[in-house]
């Protein structure tokens, strides 16, 4: 089955991790007008890739990094092209060969990833599709991925840190001026007349519907449609099959619980489409054979920006530790609760990995799981300089309290990792006033104005449970995107290109739409109840707030906020209203900028 989905409402650091967490196996494909790109993944691992349209190829890498000869790479090709589609991934074919070993495979391997993930990384245009048949390394290779997961493997978290890094830096680097040479320039084609990429081997440049600008008198968003075969991408659904895999044993009633509380975001999280604004790359590495606690620790701190790693042996544990350190990433080091006495991990044989890492990496913090009734082993954690120590609940102690009890624990251990890795200064943000410079500045340094619109209704969810973003037409607003209509703030934006409100009779929203200001306050109307509400569903309260976008004297846009099933919160007006204006003069300086490209063309 292929799914497809739009980067504006998921993006890519999103899904590679969804597909590491979830163990997917299939072809990953991402297109936009820059051109398309392939990760192909087994069982959460990367196998191979495909760099924009061809322009970097693996044989290239390969030579530039004195892996294989000019030479080697022109026989092998030569080779691929007599065996047609029964041929073998030029990587399996090098090592078969004898002319390439496995870690310089890997190596290049993970250069090329790294490349592709860089360039991928800044996309917020475009579409993606998954598809879970595709199992061959090509279109026109028959070679299975569960063969190249055998020839070379990468760990696609590890992968994704390093890809985080590299992009950072180059921001940076363009941000003060620094030249920045492309991966083209960098890896030229090394045989003649081999170019197989689009556009003669040449990169297309950014056009303006890459930056949203080209339909800005409309702010009309482009929903790609999915192709017959697919269905809309939704990580819900993936989660929800993988819990059902591992809480077999449990009503399915407990597994939606289970799976609604691993749907939550992390609440600090505003906006997904601003990747240079992260900040610094955070890892957690977890030594656990368990793969519901796996599963769930990778899941809740992907919300929180962190990279999970997870292994069950020694040797991988400590290697992992090492290539983070490498790429100047500090990890924090979680153990599992120990189990019986005489295997890997029986309470000695953690007591002494967390003794060894220690030895070796005495910066690393390390916390340790523990069961509540193992009195001795907590206290022993902490003589032994444990950071901390969390009782983690059992099946086998209590399966009728299970689920609750995981979920509070996880809850626990989410709040714990937001504290020990959030490095903002408290009292940075503390006040209205610094949370309103934050989001201003924020604000200032976007020039699409589909993630201007985003980050209004991300920020007026903070206060609704429900929101939508309505584009202004002459006789009707048409939804755009919703936040908790559909299934809850948890599950982030949805379409609400369903939704169409008429402004041919007197309503609020036209009051809101001639006026362009803020209305907030109970509200019988008519057009409301039937245009929306009965669409909707109406709240249990009739307090609903309407936020004008305006642009160049007019309003261009109308977000929607009401209380849901809750009661009416305290609305910060003026707060909204002055992000409100400085989104408006963001989507007109995009505009003028639009206009002045156009005339400089001419």
């Amino acid at each position: 089955m292929a799914f497809t989905g739009d980067l504006e409402l998921l993006n890519i650091v999103d899904i590679i991790q969804l597909l590491n967490t979830t163990r997917k196996s299939g072809t990953f494909t991402v297109r936009s007008s820059r051109g398309e790109s392939r990760i192909i993944f087994s069982n959460g691992y990367i196998v191979g890739a495909s760099h924009l349209d061809n322009r970097v190829r693996i044989g290239t890498v390969l030579v530039k990094m004195n892996a294989i000869s000019p030479k080697d790479l022109e026989e092998m090709l030569a080779f691929q092209k007599q065996a047609g589609t029964d041929r073998k991934p030029l990587i399996a074919t090098l090592i078969e060969t004898g002319r390439l070993t496995r870690e310089d495979a890997a190596k290049g391997l993970k250069k090329l990833i790294e490349m592709t993930l860089v360039e991928l990384i800044g996309w917020t245009k475009g579409t993606f599709t998954l598809d879970t048949d595709a199992v061959a390394a090509s279109p026109g290779c028959s070679y299975p991925i569960s063969k190249m997961e055998q020839e070379v493997s990468l760990d696609a978290q590890m992968i994704l840190m390093d890809a985080l890094r590299i992009f950072d830096e180059r921001e940076r680097d363009r941000n003060s001026g620094k030249p920045v040479p492309s991966d083209e320039e960098l890896f030229a084609d090394v045989i003649p007349g081999e170019e197989t990429a689009a556009n003669g081997g040449k990169g297309a440049g950014i056009t303006a519907d890459d930056l949203g600008l080209g339909n800005l008198d409309r702010l009309e968003r482009k929903i790609p449609e999915a192709s017959p075969a697919g269905e809309l991408f939704d990580p819900a659904e993936i989660h929800r099959q993988k819990i059902k895999g591992l809480l077999s044993g449990f009503t399915p009633e407990e597994q939606e619980a289970f799976v609604s509380f691993l749907g939550k975001p992390a609440a600090s999280r505003l906006t997904s489409e601003e990747p240079a604004k992260r900040g610094p790359v955070k890892g957690l590495v977890l030594f656990s054979e368990d793969d519901l606690l796996k599963h769930s620790v990778m899941t809740i701190c992907k919300d929180e920006g962190v990279l999970v790693f997870a292994t069950d042996g020694e040797e991988e544990l400590f290697r992992i530790i090492e290539q983070c350190l490498k790429i100047k990433v500090l990890p924090v080091l979680m153990f599992d609760v120990p189990g019986k006495p005489g295997g890997m991990f029986s309470p000695e044989k953690i007591v002494s990995l967390r003794q060894q890492a220690r030895e070796r990496y005495p910066k690393v913090p390390v916390v340790q799981m523990a069961s509540l009734q193992d009195y001795p082993f907590i206290l022993q954690s902490f003589r032994d300089g444990i950071r901390a120590v969390f009782p983690r609940p059992s099946e086998e102690a209590g399966k009728a309290t299970f689920i609750g009890d995981m979920i509070a624990f996880l809850d626990t251990f989410k709040s714990y990792i937001r504290a020990l890795f959030d490095e903002r200064q408290p009292a940075a943000t503390d006040s209205p006033l610094a949370a309103l410079k934050e989001r201003v500045l924020t604000l200032r340094e976007l020039n699409d104005p589909s993630s201007v619109s985003l980050l209004l209704l991300r920020c007026l969810s903070e206060t609704c449970e429900r929101c939508v973003t309505f584009i202004v037409r002459p006789a009707e607003l048409i939804g755009e995107r919703a936040l908790g209509v559909h299934a809850g703030r948890e599950a982030g934006p949805t379409s609400a290109a369903g939704i169409r409100i008429p402004l041919t009779k007197p309503s609020v929203f036209q009051a809101a739409v001639e006026k362009g200001t803020l209305f907030c306050g109970d509200s019988d109307d008519e057009v409301l109840k039937r245009h929306l509400f009965e669409g909707i569903g109406a709240p249990l309260r009739p307090k609903v707030l309407l936020l004008p976008l305006k642009s160049r004297g007019r309003t261009v846009a109308v977000l929607y906020g009401d209380f849901g099933s809750g009661e009416p919160a305290p609305v910060q007006s003026d707060m909204l209203e002055i992000l409100a204006h400085g989104a408006g003069l963001v989507v007109e300086n995009a505009f003028y900028r639009k206009q002045l490209n156009a005339a400089s063309r001419k």
